[in-house]
C-alpha cells in the first residue's frame, strides 16, 4: 500500500559503482543528494523507502536484450569495472547496485492502480541513455523504462506518461517505450539541449493522438535559461500533460541543466526545479517515481534537488 509520506530511496550500494578516475558520475552525487533525504525525513517531510534487493537482473530482461543481461550477471562481485562505450564502465559493484535499485522497481510496479505513491529514487547509475540493446552515456540499465513495461503488463489500460528533464536527451527510454503495447496510452516529453549528446532528440518523430499521447521531443538551444524554459512548460508541456490526463508519471529527474554544471552548457537554477516539483505535486494523483539521472556540479546538483523535492514533497 501507499505510504503516507513521500518515500525517498536511498540505493547506498551505488555508492560503490565505479565510474573510473576522475569521471564526473562519481559517488559524491549520490553522497550530495542523500544529505537531501535525510534532510526531508528529518524534517518529517518524506519516509525513507525500503525494498528486498533482486537476487539477479530478471527485470532488465523485461526491456534489455537477453545477451546483454547475461554480460552483467556474468560480473561477480569482486569484478573490477570495465568499459563498455567511451564513456561507461560496468563491474561486480554496478550490478550490486542495479539489483537494489530494481528491488525497489519491483515495489513500485506492484503499487496497486490509483494509489497514491510519490518516491524519489537516488540511485546510480544513472539509466535513461540505457537502450534495448545495452548501457551508454553513464548508464547501464534503464530502470524507469523496465517500470514502464512492468506497469503495461499489469495493466495495459493504465495511462502512464514519462517526462525527461535531463539536459541529455532519453534516447534510451524513448527507443523502449515505441516498442511497448499500446501506444495510444503512452506520453514521452523530453526538454533537452540539441544539438548536444547522444545527438537524438530533435523533435522531427513527435507526434501526437488525440487523447494527447506521443511523442514531445522539446530541443532546447544552450543557454536556455529559466525564464525561457519555464514558458516552454507553462505553454506546452503542462498542457500536454493535462490533455493526456496520466493516471502514473514516472520522471528522469536530470538536474545537469543548471548553470553551474560543467557538462551541460545551459542556464537554469533551482527556480526551474522548484516549478517542476511544484508541478508535479498538483499534477499526481496516482502513483508517482522520480529517477536521478544527471547533475555533476555537487553543490548545484544537492540545492536542486532539494528545491525540487521541498516543492513535490511539500513543506
Amino acid at each position: 500500500m501507499a505510504s503516507v509520506l513521500p518515500e525517498f530511496f536511498a540505493g547506498y550500494a551505488g555508492l560503490s559503482h565505479d565510474s573510473g578516475p576522475g569521471h564526473p558520475e562519481s559517488p559524491g552525487r549520490l553522497s550530495a543528494v542523500f544529505d537531501v533525504g535525510e534532510r526531508l525525513v528529518a524534517e518529517g517531510r518524506a519516509c525513507f523507502a525500503s525494498a528486498k534487493a533482486e537476487e539477479d537482473l530478471a527485470l532488465a530482461r523485461t526491456v534489455h536484450e537477453g545477451g546483454y543481461v547475461d554480460f552483467l550477471e556474468g560480473l561477480s562481485p569482486g569484478t573490477p569495472s570495465r568499459a563498455i562505450d567511451g564513456d561507461t564502465r560496468v563491474g561486480g559493484a554496478t550490478v550490486a547496485a542495479l539489483k537494489e535499485t530494481l528491488g525497489m522497481v519491483r515495489a513500485l510496479a506492484a503499487t496497486p492502480h490509483g494509489a497514491n505513491r510519490q518516491t524519489f529514487l537516488a540511485m546510480r547509475p544513472p539509466g535513461h541513455h540505457a537502450h534495448s540493446g545495452g548501457g551508454m552515456g553513464f548508464c547501464a540499465v534503464n530502470p524507469l523504462a523496465i517500470l514502464c513495461a512492468l506497469r503495461r503488463e499489469s495493466d495495459p489500460s493504465e495511462r502512464l506518461a514519462v517526462l525527461d528533464f535531463d539536459v541529455h536527451h532519453g534516447n534510451g527510454t524513448e527507443e523502449i517505450l515505441r516498442g511497448l503495447p499500446g501506444r495510444e496510452r503512452l506520453l514521452f516529453v523530453s526538454t533537452h539541449r540539441y544539438p548536444f549528446y547522444p545527438g537524438t532528440g530533435s523533435g522531427q518523430e513527435n507526434w501526437e493522438g488525440g487523447s494527447g499521447e506521443g511523442i514531445l521531443d522539446l530541443p532546447l538551444p544552450a543557454g536556455t535559461d529559466d525564464e525561457a524554459y519555464g514558458q516552454i512548460l507553462e505553454e506546452i508541456v503542462f498542457p500536454r500533460f493535462s490533455h493526456f490526463s496520466p493516471q502514473t508519471i514516472l520522471v528522469s529527474a536530470g538536474f545537469d541543466a543548471h548553470r553551474d554544471d560543467p557538462l551541460g552548457d545551459m542556464a537554469l537554477t533551482e527556480e526551474s526545479y522548484q516549478r517542476l516539483g511544484a508541478w508535479l505535486k498538483g499534477s499526481s494523483a496516482g502513483l508517482c517515481a522520480a529517477f536521478l539521472e544527471g547533475g555533476y556540479d555537487l553543490g548545484a546538483l544537492r540545492r536542486s534537488t532539494m528545491a525540487f523535492l521541498s516543492a513535490w514533497f511539500g513543506k
